[in-house]
Formats: C-alpha cells, sequence, structure tokens
C-alpha cells in the first residue's frame, strides 16, 4: 500500500526543523530513500534465513497446529479460529495453505508466511520513520527491526497465532491513521482501509485491540465533530465485513471470544505487582537486554545472569519511559485540547506506547512477563524513539546514528546468545527434528503410529510425519485435535511416548505402578516409547 507524501514542511540536513510537524514531505522513491529501504529489507530477510538455518527456529506444538490446520485446509476444513479456542483468527493458516499448495507440506515452508510478513513490517516500519523524521530516522527504525532483539527476532518466525501479522496490520493503521489525521479528514477510501483493517485484525488476533484504541482516539481528538461523516460510516461497515468471520461466530456461540478475553488482575496489588514486573523483566526481554522463555524454570537462572539483571537496568527503563512522555507532554496537550501540533503523528504512536502497557497489566495474559508476546505492538513505536534523536538541536543530532548503532550491537548480541533451550517447554527439552525423525521411523515401522504423548511432542510427531503418526495429549496442554483423540483412543495397543527421564515419565510411571499396569518399553535415542500396557484402560490417561 503506497499512501500520499505530506505536505511540505521545513527540513535541515533531511531533519525536520524544530517545532515543525513531523510529517516529512520527502518522496518515498528517491533513489537514497529506495536503496535505504532495500537495504533494510535485505537485512532482514539475511538474518531471518540465517535463523531458520539453525536450532533456535525449531517447529513447536502450536506452530505444527497451524501447519496441520494449513492441510487439513487443503483436505476440505474450514477452521475459523486456532484449534480449541474460540479467539486468533485462521487466516494465517489459510495464507500458509496457499503456500502448501504451491510448494508442498515442510517446516520450512510453514514459516514462509511469517518471515514474509516480518519483511512489510520492516518495510512499515521504515515508511513510518520516513513520516515522522526523514530518512535517518526511517533507516534507523528499519534496521533495528530487521536486526532485531532475539525476541523479535525469534517471534517474527513463528506461524503462532497471527502475531506478526498483527504488527503488519497494527503499522498500516498507524500509517493511515496518522494520513487522516493529517489532512484531518477521513475521506472514503481511507475510511474503508481503516475500517476493514481494523475488523480483520480483531479476528486474527485480539491483540490488534492496542492499536485500535490509540489509532481511534487520535482521529476523534484531531478531527472531533469532522470525523462524523460518509468516511466514518464506510469504516464501520468496512469493519464489520474485516471482522465478519468472529460476528457470525460470536451471534452464534454466545459472545464466547468475549468470555475467553475476561479476566485480570484481581486486586490493586496485583497490577502493581505487574507493573513491576513489566519493568523489571519484561521490558528487557523487548530490548534484548535478557532472553525470553515460556518456562520459568529455564527464565530465572538465565535472567540473572544476563545484562537484565543489572541494578542500574530497571531504573533505567523507568527513565526512558518518563523522558519519552515528557518529551511529548505539550505535543499530547496539544492533541487533547484540539490546538497547534495535536495532529502529529507523534502523537499517535505515544498513545499507542501508553496503551500497550496499560493494556497488558490489565488483561488476563498479564502474568505471561517471561514471555511478553503481548508486547510486541511496542515495537511498532521505535520510529518515535529515533525520531526524538533527530530532533535534537546542534552537536546532538549526532546521537541518533550513535543510538542506531548501539541498539545494533545490543540486538546482535542478544542474537549471538540465544539458548534454544529457552525456546522449549519444560516438557519437550532435548527434542529436534532430528530426533524426532528418528523417532517417527520407529514407530511407523513398528506399526505404533497411535500414541499418548506430551503435548509439546504430539502435534510436531503429527506435522513431521505428515499425520502418518496421530497423538492424542497425556500431558502439558489439552487436545486441540479431537478426532486425533478420538482415533487413538479405540485402537487396542496404543503406544506412549515420553522424553527419557523426564518428570512427565516418572508419574505417568508412577500411576502405572499403583494401578498395575505392566508394559514392554524400548529407548528410542532421547524418548522412552510404552505398548502392550496391560490393562489397558487403566494406562490411558
Amino acid at each position: 500500500m503506497v499512501l500520499p507524501n505530506a505536505v511540505s514542511q521545513p527540513m535541515i540536513g533531511g531533519h525536520l526543523q524544530p517545532g515543525s510537524t513531523a510529517i516529512t514531505s520527502r518522496p518515498l522513491r528517491t533513489p537514497k530513500t529506495l536503496l535505504a529501504l532495500a537495504a533494510a529489507v535485505l537485512a532482514a530477510l539475511a538474518l531471518r534465513l540465517v535463523l531458520l538455518a539453525g536450532p533456535q527456529t525449531e517447529l513447536e506444538a502450536d506452530e505444527a497446529i497451524v501447519g496441520l490446520m494449513a492441510r487439513h485446509i487443503l483436505q476440505g476444513e474450514r477452521p475459523l479460529f486456532y484449534y480449541m479456542q474460540p479467539y486468533m483468527g485462521s487466516l494465517e493458516a489459510y495464507l500458509v495453505a496457499a503456500v502448501f499448495a504451491l510448494m508442498g507440506s515442510s517446516s520450512f515452508a510453514l514459516k514462509l508466511v511469517p518471515l514474509v510478513a516480518s519483511l512489510l513490517f520492516t518495510g512499515l516500519v521504515f515508511e513510518t520513520g520516513r513520516r515522522i523524521g526523514g530518512r535517518g530516522v526511517a533507516l534507523a527504525s528499519a534496521l533495528y527491526v530487521a536486526v532485531p532483539p532475539a525476541f523479535l527476532g525469534l517471534w517474527s518466525l513463528k506461524t503462532r497465532g497471527g502475531y506478526i501479522e498483527v504488527l503488519v496490520i497494527g503499522q498500516l493503521l498507524i500509517l493511515l491513521g496518522m494520513e487522516a489525521g493529517k489532512r484531518r479528514e477521513l475521506d472514503v477510501k481511507t475510511g474503508m482501509a481503516l475500517g476493514f483493517l481494523s475488523g480483520l485484525g480483531v479476528w486474527v488476533n485480539p491483540l490488534l485491540g492496542v492499536y485500535l484504541l490509540p489509532i481511534w482516539g487520535y482521529l476523534v481528538l484531531v478531527m472531533r465533530r469532522r470525523l462524523l461523516g460518509v468516511g466514518l460510516f464506510v469504516a464501520v461497515v468496512a469493519g464489520v465485513a474485516g471482522a465478519l468471520p468472529l460476528i457470525v461466530f460470536n451471534l452464534g456461540n454466545g459472545l464466547a471470544t468475549a468470555g475467553a478475553m475476561a479476566g485480570g488482575p484481581s486486586s490493586p496489588q496485583e497490577v502493581a505487582v505487574r507493573a513491576v514486573r513489566l519493568f523489571r523483566y519484561s521490558l528487557p526481554v523487548l530490548l534484548g537486554f535478557s532472553p525470553a522463555s515460556s518456562s520459568l524454570t529455564f527464565f530465572w537462572p538465565a535472567f540473572h545472569s544476563s545484562p537484565g539483571a543489572w541494578a542500574v537496568v530497571l531504573p533505567t527503563m523507568v527513565v526512558l519511559a518518563c523522558s519519552l512522555l515528557v518529551a511529548r507532554w505539550r505535543g499530547l496537550m496539544d492533541l487533547f485540547q484540539g490546538r497547534g501540533e495535536g495532529a502529529d503523528g507523534r502523537n499517535l504512536i505515544l498513545l499507542l506506547v501508553v496503551a500497550v502497557p496499560m493494556a497488558f497489566v490489565a488483561s488476563r495474559f498479564g502474568d505471561l512477563f517471561s514471555e511478553p508476546r503481548y508486547l510486541l505492538p511496542l515495537y511498532s513505536a521505535v520510529p518515535l524513539v529515533f525520531a526524538g534523536f533527530s530532533r535534537l538541536g546542534g552537536p546532538g543530532r549526532r546521537l541518533l546514528p550513535l543510538a542506531a548503532a548501539g541498539a545494533l550491537c545490543l540486538n546482535i548480541y542478544s542474537l549471538l546468545s540465544l539458548d534454544t533451550r529457552l525456546n522449549q517447554p519444560d516438557t519437550a527439552v532435548g527434542s529436534t527434528a532430528a530426533n524426532r525423525a528418528a523417532l517417527i521411523d520407529y514407530l511407523v515401522a513398528n506399526d505404533r503410529t497411535h500414541i499418548y504423548t506430551d503435548y509439546w511432542l504430539a502435534y510436531p510427531l503429527a506435522f513431521e510425519s505428515s499425520e502418518m503418526v496421530i497423538p492424542s495429549v497425556s500431558s502439558g496442554g489439552y487436545n486441540r485435535y479431537i478426532p486425533y483423540a478420538h482415533y487413538v483412543s479405540v485402537v487396542s495397543n496404543p503406544a506412549f511416548v515420553f522424553v527419557a527421564g523426564s518428570k512427565e515419565e516418572g508419574e505417568e510411571l508412577s500411576k502405572w505402578r499403583e494401578r498395575g499396569v505392566t508394559a514392554r518399553s524400548e529407548r528410542v535415542g532421547v524418548y522412552s516409547v510404552y505398548w502392550q500396557a496391560v490393562p489397558l484402560e487403566a494406562a490411558r490417561p
């Protein structure tokens, strides 16, 4: 999508004069600008191809489910949402299905959709930076997300709930909102695009809501009564069209999506604890000071041995957040009072910076501080930070390249220090595509293809075996695809698969001893396989 260029503003050396509106008029298609954009996108592509060639992007269960959904779509299924939940629409699975139709089904093909989305996100961040600060800010911002902190690098390659797609849609909405705010008018075309993307994005992942409140709030504050008109009506209609799968489902299922999203902190004390954790743990993860992990068992030792644990980091996070707010305070007051530079696009992004952590702390997902994927939209605000450096007068302007270089060095450090164990749940330690392939060969050769196993093994085995291995979940989660569970429940000799020596294996064997169950077993690489369990009904989970 190519957005119209802004009106001309005073420029000095490629940067805005202090006090001028932060929307640049420099054409996008100048050779230097196109070269800068191409360099950022190529850097993003190169890094992600390197990550895909390494162990850090090993297929995990939640990603494998999207791959299985894509296969089932090609076989005639039409899911509206991620299996077994009333939110996170299936757009990602349909896109993957299209790739599978062209290239065949594989883990690499599965990850091409988020890879392409991450390249689009890089380009859109470039355009956002260009509009609020010129080419220097655009390049610094795009390089930051092209060679990002490890957390964004890994999540930009995950087919898991449409997170990277949300960043793409959200960045498009920011650009459209900035353009409409600059013109102080919501025309029909912009209203249609804003509305449709808003509705589509909420279906893809309710996380998009953290973009909608600041963007539409910004438009209300900038336009006030002028917002009421044909453009807004078209936006509402287009929004309904974009969210139609979500709306139809909820009308027939008692607003199940809203019910699934409900919940949050139960007391002011819990809100305070979450806010402290956000600054202490989540922001260092986002910025690359600390690694992320869904397992607190792995997270705590990794965090305490990382720069994120340094005493200076927490106050620095607080000071930076406060500085950002103070620097834009006058602009925010102009926005709320409807005067001066209220329509400055930087005000829209600052509203996003405020909305994202507030929504995170208040939501049912606010406890996920060690793997803060619900804070990913904060990466959309990167251009605002670099634009702040670009507007410093005199020698201070030299801080922009220094800040960009420092940030990239930190990002590279976080990428180079990745520990593959942190990207795995507790129950799948040691599981890799290579040893799962050996396990699949063993199970197929010995006709032990219907298995009970842990959630984090079940779906990679199903996907990587082209569904020759049919799993039912016995620990670590629940059955996302009920037909699998049914098929396993009716076979006369299912197998039981564990990571050898795992807690899950120990707990299951303890239950079997209590129930008098006996079974044959064999070690296959890092896995233990049991079969011919007697009595079988006592052995089934």
